[in-house]
């Protein structure tokens, strides 16, 4: 399972990671059993720039996956600015049937909520 973040393992500066925490604690309040991970680039620190890359893991929220999305992705750029945000919403990362892509975020991803 993918370790917890610290601020030395993603490249989020404090600021970020605080906002972002703020609108998971928003925003995935109805979803109990959610947990959010950063992959891709921003857990590489020998990798520069990149999008916001975030695997979230709930079977409550897998449901209504299309509109958590879009709200995330809104909230995320009216408090980050304007970027590039690939949201991915899945029951269980590890299930029979999930695609090769989301089995490598999650193992590569670090969590960052809760």
């Amino acid at each position: 399972m993918p370790e917890t973040a610290t601020p030395k393992k993603v490249r989020l500066d404090p600021q970020d990671q605080g906002r972002l925490s703020t609108l998971f604690n928003r925003h995935l309040a109805q979803y109990p059993d959610a947990v959010v991970y950063l992959f891709g680039s921003r857990v590489s620190p020998t990798r520069q720039g990149g999008d916001l890359d975030l695997l979230i893991i709930s079977r409550q929220a897998a449901r209504n996956a299309y509109a958590l999305r879009k709200q995330l992705r809104i909230a995320i750029k009216e408090q980050l600015g304007d970027q590039k945000i690939d949201i991915v919403v899945c029951p269980e990362p590890q299930a029979r049937g999930q695609s090769a892509f989301t089995r490598l975020a999650f193992q590569e991803g670090v969590q960052i909520w809760p």
